[in-house]
């Protein structure tokens, strides 16, 4: 049976940030399962998109039955929502895996 893995969750949601002043987020994680009982999965590539930045990740390959975890913050460029993707290519059989980010710039609070 080939690699496959499991990514949850598949929509992730980073909350609402004051725009400006360098304000970020509060960590998320995205965790990946490799649910081959033999199979070892090695990534390519483990990208965001958008407003949003990987601040921590899985090392090169995951073993068999084992987890890894990803960190993902959203800095928003402007005010109102915004969207992006994490996108992890592998040589898993149901490559590429993707989760939906979001989140919101807002104004700060007077």
């Amino acid at each position: 049976m080939p690699a496959a893995l499991k990514v949850s969750p598949n929509w992730l949601k980073l909350g609402k940030v004051v725009f400006g002043r360098g304000a970020v987020s509060k960590p998320r994680h995205v965790t990946i399962k490799n649910k081959s009982k033999h199979t070892p999965v090695t990534f390519s590539s483990i990208v965001t998109s958008g407003d949003f930045a990987m601040v921590n990740g899985c090392r090169a390959t995951i073993r068999p039955q084992s987890k890894c975890s990803v960190t993902i913050r959203f800095s928003p460029t402007g005010y109102g929502w915004h969207g992006g993707t994490l996108t992890i290519n592998s040589n898993a059989s149901n490559s590429p895996n993707s989760v939906v980010l979001t989140g919101t710039g807002t104004h700060a609070k007077k």
